[in-house]
């Protein structure tokens, strides 16, 4: 009986895992689970700069050394909430990278960037993706992503994997 109900409980573990949603810790990186994590990470990359993931708050400004600043909402207001939020879907060496780039500051005990608009024009889940270079750990992908006003764009987007987690490589490569 106890062999019967462990293979039992084996079999409801194994059912709930595969049929549960792609994420970066996905094992196998097939076209369609890249796209679902280039998606994913598009969201990830827009939630950073907006300073928000599920609720946009009042975000006070500042001058920096002649530039406008804003402070981020506080589900991402340290570096370490924004940077554990961004690792879910991109590797560590992207979201130092990114942040960099992007100009982001701590200012006040507060993590801060400077203030601009913009959204993603891009439907990822209408993406078409080919397969560019393969090695056991890394694979790249040549994207061809739709826009909402009817053009398309190029993107190359390159993924590592750490453990079972393939994550993306670039910050801004899926925005």
């Amino acid at each position: 009986m106890k062999k019967f109900s462990g293979m039992l409980l084996s079999i409801i573990i194994l059912f709930f895992t595969l049929s549960g949603p792609v994420t970066a810790k996905t094992t196998s990186l097939s076209d369609a689970n890249a796209l679902k994590i280039a998606g994913n990470a598009s969201k990830h990359f827009w939630n950073a700069l907006h300073g928000y993931k599920t609720r946009s708050c009042s975000q006070k400004t500042f001058n920096y050394k002649g530039t406008e600043y804003s402070y981020l909402c506080q589900e991402f207001n340290t570096k370490d909430k924004l940077t554990a939020y961004l690792a879910e879907t991109f590797t560590n060496n992207a979201v130092e990278k990114g942040l960099t780039k992007y100009n982001y500051i701590t200012h006040k005990g507060k993590l801060a960037r400077p203030v601009g608009d913009g959204f993603s024009m891009l439907e990822w889940k209408k993406a078409k993706i080919k397969l560019a270079y393969q090695k056991q750990n890394v694979r790249s992908y040549n994207l061809t992503v739709p826009t909402v006003d009817g053009e398309s764009v190029k993107r190359t987007v390159t993924f590592y994997k750490a453990g079972s987690a393939w994550k993306v490589n670039q910050f801004d490569a899926v925005q």
